[in-house]
């Protein structure tokens, strides 16, 4: 069982209640996935190969429904997370150092994946490395008597197979979760990485074909008979969330809307990427602008703004 560190949890707990408001932030790579996901925002056709998962065998899909809560940034953050704990299990593994009962130092091995889950305080047995495996071979590439290490595929293997299990558990879902909800709480503020994955995702649903949407009903019910997908009413949850990030004014120019924060009209809300144009109902694709910024942006595609509020006021020089 966790046991729970914050004193805000802990008190919730005492009460038989958890506040699914709050999240604990560990930033195990929260950073480098937010860094990797702006990377592909920037430049998505970089990453073309890498993005197939998303984007082919009908994983476009899975960003139709309106407004889930595990949002755009969440299903991208997955996948950078999973690829990277993937790519974990052929090296460099963490050497810890133990001293055991009797005094003596003892090295052992972990996998990147089993640090993570103990530091979330999610519930496993860790796996222990392989000591390394291979030989000492000739380096001509280094000089004419150099030699080098060349680790055999035994201790890789062994992890991917321990990995291919850990994936199929509910503790890993756990893990991914926990990690996708910090990186979306790192980048929701960056409006440019935001409007560049929810493009990229848009391009895709602008080529969805019957052929896509088979035969359901439901995923069909989502688009107009334009082949966008249809305006639906923002909820109370995605107001709130945006209307905090930009503190109560415009994304464009600044102005200060906040006095009609019990009822902004909701063309105030504007899709970063419009629905004519592929975008999504999602919190991420979703901006506050005044009115008249948003009659002049309409349906077209503008640059996001890179203006935010400050949390404060800076001293003059």
């Amino acid at each position: 069982m966790r046991v729970a560190t914050n004193p805000l949890e802990f008190s919730m707990r005492r009460r038989g209640r958890v506040n699914n408001s709050w999240i604990d932030h560990h930033y195990f790579r929260t950073y480098e996935i937010a860094s990797h996901l702006a990377a592909i925002a920037e430049e998505p056709f970089a990453f073309l190969c890498e993005l197939e998962e998303i984007t082919v065998d009908d994983g476009i899909i899975d960003f139709l429904p309106n407004w889930q809560k595990e949002s755009l940034v969440h299903k991208f953050a997955r996948w950078v997370a999973d690829e990277m704990f993937t790519r974990d299990t052929s090296g460099p593994y963490v050497t810890l150092e133990q001293v055991s009962e009797s005094g003596k130092i003892e090295v052992q091995r972990r996998l990147p994946v089993d640090i993570a889950m103990q530091g979330y305080g999610i519930s496993g047995e860790a796996f222990e490395v392989p000591p390394p495996h291979g030989d000492i071979v000739p380096a001509p590439e280094i000089g004419p008597n150099a030699t080098r290490w060349k680790d055999s595929t035994l201790v890789a293997d062994a992890c991917y197979e321990y990995f291919l299990d850990l994936r199929l558990t509910q503790d890993y879902e756990t893990l991914l979760t926990k990690i996708s909800d910090e990186v979306f709480h790192l980048t929701f503020q960056n409006r440019v990485l935001l409007a560049g994955l929810n493009s990229f995702i848009a391009m895709h649903i602008r080529d969805l074909g019957p052929e896509t949407l088979g035969s359901s009903h439901k995923l069909a019910t989502l688009f107009d008979k334009e082949g966008s997908l249809k305006r639906v009413r923002i909820p109370q949850w995605v107001k709130r969330a945006v209307y905090f990030r930009e503190h109560g004014r415009c994304a464009h120019c600044g102005r200060d809307i906040s006095g009609l924060s019990d009822s902004i009209p909701k063309q105030e809300f504007d899709h970063i990427i419009p629905l004519a144009r592929g975008g999504l109902n999602d919190v991420t694709n979703i901006q506050m602008l005044c009115e008249e910024c948003n009659q002049t942006k309409s349906d077209s595609l503008l640059q996001p703004s890179l203006r935010y509020r400050r949390w404060y006021e800076m001293d003059k020089p």
